[in-house]
């Protein structure tokens, strides 16, 4: 009984994809650089059959041949699903540091110097 409550407890504060997919760490995430001339990369829910896919994006810049941060965000759906189930200050923080996370891992030095539009993971 004490570990269903801790399974439970766990799934409560971990952030979910309406697809059902919970994900704990935000290493989970897939990121794919398919947007060379917006330069944006999407970021990809960690279920490879799930109807939604992308979740959110980053933007950036190229400046001086380097890949600069300019913003990240989530899609509504996905933050809408998680304030309900959350509670919206819960979610947000939570996706907040998902999305630092997640920054913070790419290769920005790579991006930089991408030249072909090709997909390519970061």
């Amino acid at each position: 009984m004490k570990l269903k409550k801790v399974n439970e407890m766990s799934e409560e504060n971990s952030i979910q994809c309406p697809c059902g997919r919970i994900i704990e760490d935000p290493e989970e995430y897939k990121v794919l650089f398919l947007k060379r001339e917006l330069q944006e990369i999407d970021i990809l829910c960690p279920n490879d059959s799930c109807y939604l896919r992308e979740l959110g994006y980053i933007k950036f810049e190229i400046k001086d041949n380097k890949a600069v941060f300019k913003e990240a965000s989530f899609y509504p759906p996905f933050v809408t699903w998680n304030s309900g189930r959350l509670g919206s200050d819960v979610a947000e923080k939570i996706l907040k540091e998902h999305l630092k996370k997640i920054a913070q891992r790419l290769d920005w030095e790579r991006l930089g110097q991408q030249k072909a539009s090709a997909a390519q993971p970061v």
